[in-house]
């Protein structure tokens, strides 16, 4: 029984641990990341004016939950969530998980 408590836990860290930490690659990220400047910034500065906020510096598994609750519809659904529901479709472009990851690794490795 003890055994069987350790081994479950080790396995939910391991899993944990791959979810915490992408393997965004940030250069392909770069180039995946220009139609979001459009609001967000060429530096990830954030827009006060769309009320975009800044995304450089962030955590990656923080940037990676939110695109993808907005790709999913966990976010942006709200019809007085105006700037959800902007961004809801502009997630949609990031095509799959790994894009999501290399995004979020470029904007983790700018400066804040």
């Amino acid at each position: 029984m003890k055994l069987t408590l350790i081994s479950a836990v080790a396995a939910l860290l391991a899993l944990l641990a791959g979810s915490a930490w992408a393997a965004g690659d940030a250069e392909r990220g770069k180039g995946f990341y220009a139609v979001c400047a459009i609001c967000h910034g060429p530096n990830g500065e954030g827009m006060q004016e769309m009320n975009a906020p800044a995304l450089a510096g962030r955590e990656e598994w923080y940037l990676i939950r939110q695109i993808q609750n907005f790709k999913d519809g966990v976010r942006g659904t709200d019809p007085g969530d105006i700037y959800g529901l902007q961004m809801a479709p502009m997630a949609q472009v990031l095509p799959d998980r790994q894009t999501i990851e290399d995004v979020a690794a470029y904007l983790a490795s700018l400066e804040e």
